[in-house]
């Protein structure tokens, strides 16, 4: 058999490990174990502890994919633990990037959630209207020399990145009605607010989620009415960064996986 089958046989075994539904297990035969075990990806770097994590981003000892080098240095792994995974890699003429059209490199993680839980199960078209909705009613611009366009915006010239969005003060203490005339919908409004409260007590802040680990990050996020696991990892992979996330949940990505890995 061919290192290149092999690796694939490997990489196969890996996705229906996270794939299969509780209580369903794989069988393989020991043959088979030992091609797996003989193509085992290069390890990974020792994860920093939570305790660490926050002094670690300070001084540089942990890195995120916001770092070019790390994501050549990611890239690089890939190529090399997965040849099927080097080939799409080989053909992509686009540069990878960590970022979302709807995020602002000014977003907090509070901002991040809040456009997370609006965004959710619904087009970007009808999100980002809603976003601007929401932002026109409760934000502030910028520019304040751009308000005349608040009563007429015909020509379509405001964006959410003219906009300052609201704190978390400011939206759980928002009436259910008002978000409801912006276009939310009232479960969605509920969900906003329940985000906003744990930024207002303290529970969550920006530097706290820096210094959780991923699994910490997926707990506290989850914990949240409206914030589901793909929410958690869409966070941890497209704001915090993270490089060590696979979003077993996003139906893209199983439709992508299943198609290069048969």
């Amino acid at each position: 058999m061919t290192a290149r089958k092999s690796a694939r046989l490997a990489a196969k075994a890996v996705l229906n490990k996270q794939l299969q539904p509780a209580g369903k297990v794989v069988k393989r035969s020991s043959k088979k174990r030992q091609q797996a075990a003989s193509t085992a990806k290069p390890p990974l770097p020792a994860p920093i502890a939570a305790a660490d994590s926050k002094q670690a981003v300070a001084d540089g000892r942990y890195k995120t994919l916001a770092d070019t080098g790390e994501m050549k240095a990611a890239l690089l792994y890939l190529k090399a633990a997965d040849p099927a995974l080097a080939a799409i890699i080989e053909q992509t003429t686009e540069q990878c990037s960590m970022s979302l059209p709807r995020d602002d490199d000014s977003d907090s993680s509070f901002v991040s959630l809040c456009k997370s839980v609006i965004f959710q199960q619904l087009a970007g078209s009808a999100a980002r209207a809603i976003l601007l909705k929401f932002l026109k009613r409760f934000g502030t611009l910028k520019d304040q020399s751009l308000s005349y366009l608040l009563e007429d915006d015909s020509a379509k010239q405001l964006t959410p990145a003219h906009f300052v969005f609201p704190s978390p003060q400011a939206v759980v203490s928002m009436d259910h009605a008002e978000l409801k005339a912006v276009g939310l919908s009232q479960r969605k409004a509920e969900y906003l607010q329940a985000v906003a409260e744990r930024f207002n007590n303290g529970t969550l802040s920006d530097e706290l989620l820096v210094s959780m680990s991923d699994s910490q990050v997926s707990e506290a996020l989850v914990s949240i009415r409206g914030i589901g696991q793909w929410t958690a990892d869409m966070f941890m992979m497209f704001y915090l960064k993270r490089p060590n996330i696979l979003p077993t949940l996003d139906l893209a990505v199983r439709k992508a996986m299943c198609h290069h890995f048969k």
